[in-house]
């Protein structure tokens, strides 16, 4: 049976996995190679193309309002159009649902893995995102308690390029100075994203998310060795999660049938070596995403029933999202079992501190046993 330490110190060796990077691909063969070792079950390699992170999409939509901002006065419909589209693809995104223009600059290659065994009408997804993140300045200890705060201030500035454009229809010109002050906020907000990517490049990505994959392959394997009745047990390690969660998107999208199809339960890891462990009934952005399907309902059951698991408790994710969204926003019974610390927050992620010595491999082990115990405990339809 695969053991989360080992898969955590086996990939641990390749660190920096940005998306479609080196890194990131011999990770992912050297996760396969411990895969094939397990007894009857099938691998595949499901390749799409993803932007590298999310920030070429926050500077297409500075750069794409700068233009609209101080192209306005000359032809404010037309930037008005734009202005509406840049604006709305920013709002999706923030708001963790599909943004029109998210896949822009979708050239890089990578995949996600996908290891399975049984059949039946039920089908348990064991998740987790293997890539890490760019470096970001917002998620500095200092910066990340005001991270919402700087999504609604970015989001209001980025709301000028619609709003300008939309008094020129009107006959309303405002000064050439204050189009450029407009333009130049707009950049900055893409430089100071970029600024920590450009000095330090990606995270080593110990907790975020090599504690994830780690539980996740664990608490497949236990389930193959033992599996459930009437159920199919699938492993889905993602890639371009932190391009804006897109490798889940992407997987969603192509089996979205089977999954509407099935009795589909998709439980997520993400994040799981620091703090108190918990299980994530509620995120979003600008509008609540609500966990309360039969997989929560279980989280909760197995909390109250079980005394080893007294101490898991139900969780709101105020910063960023999950790879679960897309499937919680679709109806499909989903769940993320997460970590914090005693202020809610996920200490180092996005920052070169997240190092495999800030990681306790105990926690990770207690979210294995926990995830098993969830999904064991789910009733049958």
């Amino acid at each position: 049976m695969l053991k989360a330490r080992e898969i955590f110190e086996k990939l641990s060796e390749w660190p920096h996995r940005g998306c479609g990077s080196e890194d990131e691909m011999e990770a992912r063969e050297a996760l396969i190679a411990e895969l094939t070792g397990e007894y009857g079950v099938d691998i595949t390699d499901e390749g799409f193309k993803c932007p590298r992170s999310y920030l070429p999409f926050f500077w297409m939509i500075a750069i794409g309002q700068a233009a609209v901002v101080l192209l306005s006065p000359w032809a404010p419909a037309f930037m008005l159009a734009a202005g509406i589209l840049f604006f709305l693809s920013h709002l999706l995104y923030f708001d963790w649902r599909v943004s029109p223009l998210i896949w822009w600059g979708a050239r890089t290659v990578t995949a996600n893995v996908s290891a399975s065994k049984g059949a039946g009408n039920r089908l348990v997804i064991l998740m987790a995102h293997l890539d890490s993140a760019p470096s970001s300045y917002a998620y500095r200890p200092e910066q990340v308690r005001h991270f919402k705060l700087s999504v609604y201030m970015g989001t209001f500035i980025v709301g000028l390029g619609a709003l300008i454009p939309a008094m020129g229809t009107q006959d309303v010109t405002l000064p050439n100075w204050a189009g450029w002050i407009v333009a130049v906020l707009l950049l900055g907000q893409a430089v100071v994203a970029s600024i920590d990517f450009w000095r330090f490049g990606y995270t080593p990505g110990a907790n975020d998310n090599l504690t994830g994959v780690a539980a996740a392959t664990e608490v497949a394997s236990r389930l193959w060795k033992t599996m459930p009745p009437d159920t199919e047990v699938r492993l889905v390690v993602t890639s371009g999660e932190e391009a804006g969660m897109l490798g889940a998107q992407h997987y969603w999208r192509q089996h979205r049938d089977e999954l509407k199809q099935r009795e589909t339960h998709v439980l997520n890891f993400d994040t799981v070596g620091y703090g108190n462990l918990s299980y994530v009934t509620q995120s979003g952005g600008f509008t609540p995403v609500y966990y309360d399907g039969p997989l929560a309902r279980a989280a909760a059951a197995v909390t109250k029933i079980d005394k080893r698991y007294g101490h898991v408790t139900a969780a709101k994710h105020h910063v960023g999202d999950f790879d679960s969204v897309w499937f919680a926003r679709d109806g499909i019974s989903s769940l993320t079992v997460a970590a914090y610390d005693d202020e809610g927050l996920m200490p180092h992620i996005h920052t070169q501190e997240d190092k495999a010595y800030h990681v306790d491999m105990a926690i990770v082990e207690d979210a294995v046993r926990f995830g098993e115990a969830v999904i064991r405990t789910l009733p049958k339809r």
